[in-house]
């Protein structure tokens, strides 16, 4: 190309490329000042409250930032003109860049040599908090850019919103619903002309002008030019600015722990569990702040008395029987690494002992049991593929014939397991995850086997409350409710009729029915009217006290998180006292009636002993509750005309010689038998106990209170029922395997049986031959070698049993 035509056309090229370099910056300048509208607005932490609205905690965000949203409605009027005064008068009138206040800053800038006055409005503001960048010229122009983009795409009230939430002020505080919560322990909106000045005053500098920090007079003083901007802009009168520079400055409350009260914290960790990783905004719970503070003194009045007998924690949860709104959770002495403290007690699964026994009571008589139905409280083996499961009762005792309201009343395993055994394990099982207590659904209902009604299953005490709520609610289940407006799996579901929901609840607030092994306990006996229920595990690991009135259910677990057994301390001496007083606080102590009985439930005149129709001779009556169709039409068997005793069916045969045997048979007879006990129980040999080197596998064992042998699968019946075979061996058990131990050749065995009849003699045959021939109690001993060894137990009719065992 020569130089002449170069010379022509360089002009238009270098026209050309600076063309393309503006459109490619002007491009570049577009895509830069962008902005996505989700960027203005902080996401807040959860917010929870309790059922007042008074805070509970509030958790920082992903940043953490503290941060409350204003509600929706209008802006608080005093904070907008606070913050108008303070940061940008003219946030009316100009289009997010005010061109008056540049030039007026760039002069008092130029005169001072420095920086002494910014031109930032209010929408820059909000660009430059939701896109932070160094305060360089670029990113300056980067910031002015934004901010008409945020003028194009939202209205003066937006963008004033978005900027009050997102204004830091103080600390990891951004907002000023957030401030206001946290300096003057109020709303927004209900902050003084005075008040919304300081949070104004803190968005010039809030890393040093804390309302708590040392500068408090600085920050008074630039409270005071704000309102001095307002009178100005007639924001607000002379009157109010003279009135409002008399206010001070609150002071951090005593006490308080922080900006942010810290309340209730085991439920909140509930609620933010619950509401998971993503919760924001606020969380409307259901807990009466008030109730929790009395309810967490009530319980940490005891930690001294429970001290003293091994017990280093306590739980207690209130629930309101209405609603199944959970009033107060207290999860542990305090929340504290001291002695475990930040476990909480309401939510962990434990053992709970005896306290599921009554929804087994519940059913029961919703499957035609009565309150006043004879159970055998007697001794009794139970098949298991692990071995033998032996429950035993808290005193040691068998009760022998018991009422269905007694051995409830009084928490009696012996019979539990007896009534268990009758219902099935499985329609047990079934009936206790419709109540939420079953935990581990891989676990089958043979994986607990009996065991179910003495603790075996672990649930929560907040599982537990809101089971006996069902009680309290004539038999109708819901989950337990932490939050308001929770309403997921919330669903009613009738799990027992009202009747047989209204006769256990009398049952378990009858001291009557709990006098035998609880007559002495204060705190089981409290002077009001309260159904109550305690359970104790394995070892008193764990100690339960449940009790419910008309408005509550209220439920206590004490322990040791590690789970260090207790120094022999139970439900009724651990938690039952923390219970009562809870009761008490409440103000649930007065002599109201406590339940109104519903439809279908009778009440009829019964044998105190036998609980059927009372006949002449029943010297011993009283009043029982029924659901209709079940009251009882046959006459009472335990006593006949000219006579005082009360004769019992052979199924207590056992029973009674162990009591003669104490010469403590009372007036007890076998019917069918001579009222004399040493001819109905002539020619009994004593059996002889297995030496002590002797073991068997697995090995019997001493159990305490509502405790028994953890042995996770289907139990087998010993006992027949009343529709099943004349006798039946009980031990030892079919497929028993013993051990003999080193140098000796022989073991000593007790053989027994159970009769469903009154049967003159049973006798027995081993391995073929006839051994023994036994009258009631059908017991004989037995010395035998190694091997396998055939038995077996015929009537006189020569109908029986037959099992084998092995010796080893």
């Amino acid at each position: 190309m020569s130089a002449s035509l170069f010379k022509r056309w360089w002009p238009w090229v270098l026209g050309a490329f600076a063309c393309l370099a503006l459109l490619g910056l002007g491009r570049y300048f577009e895509r830069a000042t962008r902005v996505e509208l989700s960027a203005l607005s902080p996401k807040p932490g959860p917010l929870v409250l309790d059922r007042q609205d008074r805070t509970l905690r509030l958790s920082p965000d992903d940043r953490g930032r503290r941060v409350i949203l204003l509600p929706p409605g209008p802006l608080p009027e005093r904070v907008v003109a606070a913050f108008l005064a303070a940061e940008d008068g003219r946030f009316r009138q100009h289009r997010g860049i005010d061109l008056t206040a540049v030039v007026r800053a760039a002069w008092s800038n130029l005169k001072a040599g420095k920086v002494v006055s910014g031109a930032s409005t209010i929408t820059q503001q909000l660009a430059r908090l939701a896109y932070p960048a160094p305060r360089t010229c670029y990113h300056k122009l980067l910031e002015m850019g934004r901010s008409l983009r945020i003028e194009a795409e939202l209205s003066k009230d937006e963008i004033l919103r978005r900027y009050l939430n997102l204004v830091p002020l103080g600390g990891n505080l951004v907002g000023v619903e957030t401030a206001a919560r946290a300096y003057f322990v109020k709303e927004a909106d209900q902050l003084t002309v005075s008040e919304a000045a300081v949070l104004a005053a803190l968005a010039k500098a809030p890393g040093t002008l804390s309302p708590h920090g040392p500068n408090r007079q600085r920050l008074l003083h630039r409270r005071d030019w704000v309102l001095d901007r307002m009178v100005h802009l007639g924001f607000i009168s002379r009157q109010d600015f003279l009135a409002a520079r008399q206010d001070g400055i609150p002071r951090r409350r005593s006490g308080s722990g922080g900006l942010f009260p810290f309340e209730a914290p085991h439920f909140v960790d509930l609620v933010l569990a619950a509401a998971g990783s993503e919760a924001s905004g606020v969380l409307r719970t259901t807990l009466d702040l008030d109730l929790q503070r009395r309810a967490q003194a009530i319980v940490l009045s005891h930690r001294n008395r429970l001290s003293q007998g091994g017990v280093s924690q306590a739980a207690a949860v209130i629930i309101h029987n209405r609603t199944l709104e959970v009033a107060a959770l207290v999860g542990s002495f305090h929340y504290d690494a001291r002695d475990q403290g930040y476990n909480n007690g309401a939510a962990a699964r434990r053992s709970p002992g005896s306290t599921l026994k009554p929804f087994l009571y519940a059913q029961a008589l919703d499957l035609g049991f009565t309150a006043a139905q004879v159970l055998e409280d007697v001794e009794g083996r139970y098949r298991t593929p692990r071995g033998e499961f032996i429950p035993a009762n808290f005193d040691r005792f068998a009760h022998g014939p018991i009422s269905f309201r007694e051995a409830l009343g009084n928490s009696l395993n012996l019979s539990a397991v007896n009534l268990l055994n009758q219902v099935g394990p499985a329609t047990f099982y079934d009936l206790l995850t419709r109540l939420n207590l079953i935990n581990y659904p891989e676990r089958s209902a043979d994986h607990y086997g009996l065991g179910l009604v003495v603790g075996n299953p672990e649930v929560s005490l907040l599982q537990l409350a809101a089971a006996f709520a069902c009680l309290a609610n004539g038999g109708v289940h819901r989950p337990a409710r932490i939050v308001q407006d929770q309403q997921t799996g919330n669903i009613p579901e009738h799990i027992f009729s009202p009747q047989a929901a209204y006769i256990i609840t009398d049952i378990l607030a009858d001291p009557m029915a709990r006098a035998r092994l609880f007559g002495s306990s204060q705190a089981m006996n409290p002077p009001f009217r309260l159904a109550i229920k305690t359970g104790t595990s394995t070892r008193y690991r764990d100690c339960w006290a449940v009790g419910y009135t008309p408005e509550y259910t209220l439920a206590v677990w004490t322990g040791n998180f590690d789970g260090r057994p207790t120094a022999g301390m139970s439900g009724a001496s651990a938690a039952a006292p923390i219970l009562a007083d809870l009761v008490r606080e409440l103000g649930q102590a007065g002599d109201a009636p406590f339940l109104t009985p519903p439809a279908g439930v009778t009440k009829r005149e019964v044998c105190s002993f036998s609980g059927l129709r009372p006949g002449p001779s029943c010297r011993h009556r009283r009043q029982e509750l029924f659901v209709a169709g079940t009251e009882p039409v046959a006459l009472c068997s335990f006593h006949h005309s000219q006579e005082t005793w009360h004769r019992l069916t052979t199924g207590f045969a056992g029973w009674l010689h162990g009591r003669f045997s104490q010469q403590s048979a009372g007036r007890y007879r076998l019917a069918g038998f001579d009222s004399d006990l040493e001819r109905t129980f002539q020619g009994v040999v004593p059996l002889l106990k297995p030496r002590p080197a002797a073991s068997r596998s697995p090995q019997k064992v001493s159990l305490g209170e509502n405790q028994t042998l953890h042995l996770h699968h289907t139990l087998i019946p010993a006992l027949a029922s009343h529709s099943g075979p004349q006798v039946i061996i009980s031990s030892p058990l079919n497929g028993d395997r013993f051990l003999l131990p080193p140098g000796q050749e022989t073991l000593i065995l007790a053989l027994k049986a159970s009769c469903r009849d009154p049967l003159p003699q049973v006798t027995w045959y081993i391995n073929g031959r006839e051994h023994a021939t036994t009258g009631p109690p059908y017991e004989s001993p037995l010395q035998v070698g190694r091997g396998l060894h055939q038995v077996t137990a015929v009537g006189p009719n020569g109908l029986g049993d037959f099992m084998e065992f092995r010796v080893e």
